[in-house]
C-alpha cells in the first residue's frame, strides 16, 4: 500500500475535487508528458474504474477549501495499493481514518 501526502495547493476547491471526482482525464505517456492529438490537442481518458467517493461530500469539500482564508488552501493526498494487495472494506476504512 502507498499513501503519499503531497505540496499544499492554492487556489478554489474547483480543480482538486473535480480532478478527483472526474470520468474523464488528461491523457499523460510515461513520461508524463500530455498526450495531444494531430490537432494539437490534449487528448483525454475515461479512467478506469471510475472514481467512487467513500467518504465524505465532494461539494462540502469544495466549498470549505473556496472558504480558507489562508494562502495554501488545501493538501492533497493519496492511498493506492495494488491489485494483489486485496484489501478488506475494513483494513481500507482504518487507512482512510
Amino acid at each position: 500500500m502507498l499513501i503519499k501526502f503531497f505540496r499544499n495547493g492554492k487556489g478554489t476547491g474547483a480543480g482538486p475535487v473535480g480532478y478527483l471526482v472526474a470520468d474523464k482525464v488528461l491523457a499523460y505517456d510515461d513520461n508524463r508528458d500530455l498526450i495531444r492529438d494531430a490537432d494539437g490537442q490534449p487528448v483525454t481518458v475515461t479512467r478506469e474504474p471510475l472514481p467512487e467517493v467513500l467518504r465524505g461530500n465532494p461539494d462540502r469539500t469544495e466549498a470549505l477549501i473556496d472558504a480558507s482564508r489562508h494562502q495554501w488552501t488545501y493538501r492533497a493526498g493519496v492511498i493506492s495499493f495494488a491489485a494483489e494487495d486485496a484489501p478488506t472494506e475494513e483494513q481500507q476504512a482504518e487507512v482512510m481514518v
